[in-house]
């Protein structure tokens, strides 16, 4: 995944080809990296999916146990329904002059459009090596 500086916003499917709306909230992280001696990092989360790309707000010193609460909607098209079922999920740590990134995850959503729910803790992981956890809770309307 690369640095979420433009993050790319089609979210407009036509009404005709909507298979449904994917809530996902993204509620605390645990156990993040911190590079920092003097301060608390100010981490936030970037997810992608089908193009669509959404971002939580930033815990200003949430540090290595950030809390965000927030709620993103993305739209699932009929043809990405049956495609691409991969959420791509970052964490980042918001920095003076470049952003930097605390670890990723892909977490197949197939059984979530299925069953219509999913919470549970996503590993992330940078180079490997486990790099704390992200708190999912997702919900599919149809």
């Amino acid at each position: 995944m690369s640095k979420p500086a433009a993050d790319a916003q089609k979210e407009h499917i036509p009404k005709e080809n909507l298979y449904g709306t994917l809530v996902i909230v993204v509620l605390k992280g645990q156990h993040l990296i911190d590079n920092h001696t003097f301060y608390k990092q100010d981490p936030y989360v970037r997810l992608s999916l089908s193009g669509i790309v959404k971002r939580t707000p930033i815990d200003s010193k949430g540090g290595q146990h950030p809390v965000w609460d927030a709620e993103l909607r993305v739209p699932i098209a009929k043809d990405a329904a049956k495609k691409n079922r991969v959420l791509e999920l970052s964490c980042w740590s918001e920095e003076r002059r470049e952003d930097q990134l605390l670890g990723e995850a892909e977490l197949d959503i197939s059984e979530t459009l299925r069953t219509g729910e999913f919470d549970d803790w996503i590993p992330l992981k940078l180079n490997a090596a486990q790099r704390g956890e992200i708190y999912l809770e997702m919900t599919f309307f149809a």
